[in-house]
């Protein structure tokens, strides 16, 4: 379909934009293997934290099949000998390197203006809608999304039950758990979790928390918890398959930003997304689009608003918003994952947006 294709990626908030174009890279990889995958990006140190097996102080390298190469090879006189692939995807509407943009709207590859993923609904109206460029080129907007009317969110391996089985195991042993406890991985901006902490005290459960990133980490550690049945590892950053698995194997998963919030709707497990925080707390709009889509895979609408409010509330940043309580969760957690279940199985058969890119960059290529 696509020998060549060309993904361009500015690092902006370290593992945010990098992690989503790292996993539109590798599933591209396994989708076209004979196909070379090229993403260029201004951050290869943040790449270098997802996959260990790339080096940030190499400019251009190859691995896992997939090449990496920094911004700063991008000269004009690279870009003068370098034949530009008729499929070139702009990430998050990054700056795409002058050298290389000019000579790519003089040539007749097709540019992909790739989005962030969201549930609102005018997403829906300007997804494929084109983006004129007054040049050769032609460019379109492609709008992830959790509805057939939008791209989609790029799938990840699905485990069996004896599969989950076995990861839960590997990563008791990684972090020596307990294999009775409640886990929970915790990924999040900044948050007071005292409210949450005094829910875990309730539940009577042994409770291991593995938290990730420094802002995470420190607010789980202003909490002050002191407990005998809640045990806290704070964990280094899994590589990404790694991470993907162990949300499957978790009991409840915290996460934040958009790739991690799809990585969370695909586990089939209980979850709070923490978006990230905007001006004048617009964040809320996009969890409360995000809650409305999730409410037709719940049959008890009660027990949806709870969980809706508790949501909404962990998202307040107005400063005085305190959590509500999340007992209702803890108690309750394999009925929200009967419910996630059926959120994953309609986003894996009718939302792979791997699919609906290559269908769409196709189906232009077939019409020239």
């Amino acid at each position: 379909m696509f020998d060549r294709i060309d993904i361009f990626c500015d690092v902006i908030d370290n593992f945010g934009d990098a992690g989503v174009t790292y996993r539109l890279a590798r599933s591209l990889k396994t989708e076209l293997p004979d196909s070379e995958i090229r993403l260029f990006t201004n951050g290869l140190e943040a790449f270098a934290e997802i996959d260990r097996g790339i080096d940030h102080k190499i400019k251009d390298q190859i691995c896992g099949g997939i090449r990496f190469s920094s911004y700063d090879i991008l000269t004009p006189e690279f870009a003068e000998k370098y034949e530009i692939p008729e499929l070139v995807i702009e990430a998050f509407a990054c700056r795409i390197p002058a050298a290389y943009y000019e000579k790519a709207l003089d040539s007749d590859c097709l540019i992909i203006n790739l989005d962030h993923l969201s549930a609102e609904k005018w997403i829906e109206g300007v997804h494929l809608k084109e983006s004129l460029t007054g040049r050769k080129a032609k460019k379109y907007f492609f709008m992830p999304g959790l509805t057939s009317a939008s791209g989609g969110i790029i799938p990840d391996r699905q485990l069996s039950d004896g599969e989950k089985a076995e990861k839960r195991k590997y990563f008791e042993n990684l972090y020596g758990l307990e294999s009775d406890s409640f886990l929970i991985s915790v990924f999040t901006y900044e948050h007071d979790f005292r409210q949450f902490f005094s829910d875990l005290k309730s539940i009577g459960k042994k409770v291991s928390l593995i938290v990730f990133g420094e802002k995470s980490q420190r607010s789980i550690g202003k909490a002050d918890l002191e407990d005998d049945g809640i045990r806290i590892i704070y964990s280094d950053f899994l590589p990404q398959a790694e991470y993907d698995d162990l949300l499957k194997a978790c009991d409840l998963n915290f996460v934040r930003g958009e790739d991690s919030c799809a990585r969370a709707c695909l586990s089939k497990k209980p979850f709070v997304w923490h978006a990230y925080h905007q001006k004048d707390n617009y964040q809320l709009v996009k969890v409360k689009a995000f809650l409305e889509y999730l409410e037709e895979f719940y049959s008890d609408l009660e027990f949806f608003e709870l969980y809706s409010s508790y949501m909404m509330k962990f998202n307040d940043r107005n400063g005085t918003a305190a959590d509500e309580s999340a007992g209702f969760m803890l108690q309750n957690a394999q009925t929200l994952e009967r419910y996630n279940i059926s959120l994953s199985e309609h986003l894996i058969k009718n939302c792979n947006l791997i699919n609906n890119l290559l269908f769409f960059a196709g189906s232009l290529k077939t019409d020239k």
